[in-house]
């Protein structure tokens, strides 16, 4: 296989357990991986993740026993929570039809658009609160933007997906029908070096039809 920079940047990432607390990601840097998640594609190109990005120390260690005590949550640079809209989705909503809107030329376009997305979550069970399924792909899509992001730029990343969802949404005030936390991603700079990996070799897991 050739040199590729984008490459070894995959083989630098790992989940990184342990962050150096006192190295900090510059700002220029951090702005760069959240541009990576702003240009993540998504389904129908909807956008419904948002990110809270967690600074307050105090509020990190109310974080760290709902997330299983995890090292992380207190230790990286920067902590992200992955909020999937819910209520927004069910389409025919305002947030819906002014998402198709922004990138349609007419009023019957926009409403085809929103009866497509609607027929679409109908065909796939994706309605009430299955929604919230569809919904999470596109944060796993925008997270794996990130940490690929910030892998390229020597950063590490930890995806964390241990956690007490509804203990964590009540610290936050989050009402569940509107949006739920799905993912938090920590980034930062580890402290042990990296360690040996497991991966399937591209025969193992790919075939030609």
């Amino acid at each position: 296989m050739r040199e590729n920079a984008y490459i070894k940047a995959m083989e630098f990432r790992h989940a990184c357990k342990r962050f150096d607390s006192a190295k900090k990601i510059p700002f220029d840097d951090f702005e760069m991986i959240l541009q990576a998640a702003r240009l993540t594609p998504s389904s129908f190109g909807l956008q419904p993740t948002r990110l809270v990005v967690v600074r307050d120390e105090s509020l990190r260690e109310k974080m760290k026993p709902i997330c299983w005590n995890q090292d992380q949550i207190t230790s990286a640079s920067e902590l992200v929570i992955f909020k999937s809209k819910l209520a927004d989705l069910k389409a025919p909503s305002n947030y819906v039809f002014n998402q198709f809107a922004s990138r349609t030329s007419s009023l019957e376009a926009t409403k085809a658009s929103v009866d497509r997305f609607r027929a679409f979550l109908v065909a796939n069970d994706w309605l009430d609160e299955n929604i919230m399924h569809w919904s999470a792909r596109q944060a796993y899509l925008m997270a794996s933007s990130m940490m690929n992001a910030a892998a390229f730029e020597g950063i590490d990343s930890c995806p964390i997906e241990g956690f007490d969802q509804n203990s964590l949404e009540e610290l936050f005030g989050i009402d569940s029908f509107v949006e739920r936390i799905v993912l938090l991603v920590a980034f930062g700079y580890r402290i042990n070096p990296q360690g040996p990996r497991y991966r399937l070799e591209l025969d193992e897991m790919l075939e030609y039809k």
